[in-house]
């Protein structure tokens, strides 16, 4: 199949597999919709790859492959599908993490802008970019070849919809996800919520840091900030502490974790609090209410590159109040999801909280 080619500005010296727009020659006598499959061709017409294009995003170009001849196709996806979950075996316990983990990191696994999380028998798939609407069908058939019992579905995220200009409604309806499935991590039962639950509906990132808090947990008092559905509160729980608060602002958050709760018989160990956590920690801190265990893991707050001053800001204030809450000799279990935070940053302004 002959793809159209885009040409490069430049030479090619980066092995990055992302392309800006300004290093990349507009099309010239055809439009491109969002996401066709293109070959590259560098300023003088050696092939560089093949990649998803855009016309209108700051990343024009995300490069499948690099590799002369290659095809991307059925047989491309098996092939880098069975490449990931080769590495996952190799690094997942699955006696811990209960045969539930990511299978695909997006570009780290030459998937450019796709997530592919396993809960049980249910593989979640997020796309990010427009590329995954051309290629989606393939990319199930691939998916069910190395999982036959599990079922496949796509799960679209609206901000990314936004940003790419496409719809990823139809992939939903042609492959639906389930209302829920129950994992096992960690000797915990969770019911993973697919119709509401953030992301692909569970954070399986975290399983590390649970694990963690589980072991830090017994006989302290446990305050869990942004609880979401319970899983620093459950693995407290499971762990012995001596009391466990959950608090949160989202009130379908904090069902979801009473019935985690349930599933586990900790009703009766985990105190629920709907509040927001800036509220919450300020009354504690005015009457001394402190905690042995202090967990903050809040939602994003950086969506985009415009939006890191303002998190920070956020993240120093949140951090601040939070540690003012740790008793002293006591713990403190600090997070951030937030992308477009660079590691170094966020890790000064916890510095600078703690200061």
């Amino acid at each position: 199949m002959l793809l159209p080619v885009v040409k490069l500005r430049n030479l090619r010296h980066s092995r990055h597999p992302w392309i800006y727009r300004k290093m990349v020659q507009p099309p010239r006598g055809f439009d491109l919709e969002p996401g066709s499959l293109v070959e590259v061709r560098d300023r003088d017409g050696a092939f560089v790859g093949l990649a998803f294009y855009h016309p209108e995003n700051t990343v024009a170009l995300r490069l499948l492959t690099e590799a002369r001849g290659e095809r991307v196709d059925l047989a491309f996806l098996r092939a880098r599908l069975a490449r990931a979950w080769r590495l996952r075996k190799d690094a997942v316990d699955a006696r811990v993490s209960g045969g539930n983990f990511r299978l695909v990191h997006a570009e780290a696994d030459g998937f450019p802008g796709l997530v592919i999380d396993k809960f049980a028998d249910v593989l979640i798939v997020e796309p990010f970019v427009a590329g995954w609407t051309h290629l989606m069908d393939w990319l199930a058939e691939a998916a069910r070849g190395l999982f036959p019992r599990c079922a496949v579905a796509v799960r679209g995220d609206r901000r990314a919809e936004e940003r790419e200009g496409v719809s990823f409604a139809e992939l939903e309806r042609k492959y639906p996800a389930p209302a829920s499935a129950d994992i096992v991590e960690n000797g915990i039962t969770y019911r993973v919520d697919f119709a509401s639950g953030h992301k692909t509906g569970f954070f399986l990132d975290q399983r590390d840091n649970r694990a963690a808090v589980m072991r830090l947990a017994r006989k302290r008092r446990v305050l869990d900030l942004c609880c979401y559905t319970g899983g620093f509160s459950l693995s407290a729980w499971r762990g012995g502490a001596a009391r466990v608060t959950a608090v949160d602002l989202d009130e379908r958050a904090l069902a979801a974790a009473r019935t985690n709760a349930r599933l586990n018989g900790a009703g009766d160990g985990i105190d629920f609090i709907h509040a927001d956590a800036f509220g919450e920690l300020r009354e504690r801190n005015g009457r001394g209410g402190q905690a042995d265990l202090v967990i903050l893991d809040p939602p994003k707050l950086a969506g985009g590159r415009e939006d890191v001053d303002g998190a920070l800001r956020k993240y120093f204030d949140l951090n601040r109040e939070a540690m003012g809450a740790v008793a002293p000799g006591g713990y403190f279990v600090t997070c951030s999801c937030s992308g477009a935070v660079a590691a170094e940053r966020w890790r000064q302004t916890v510095r600078q909280a703690a200061a």
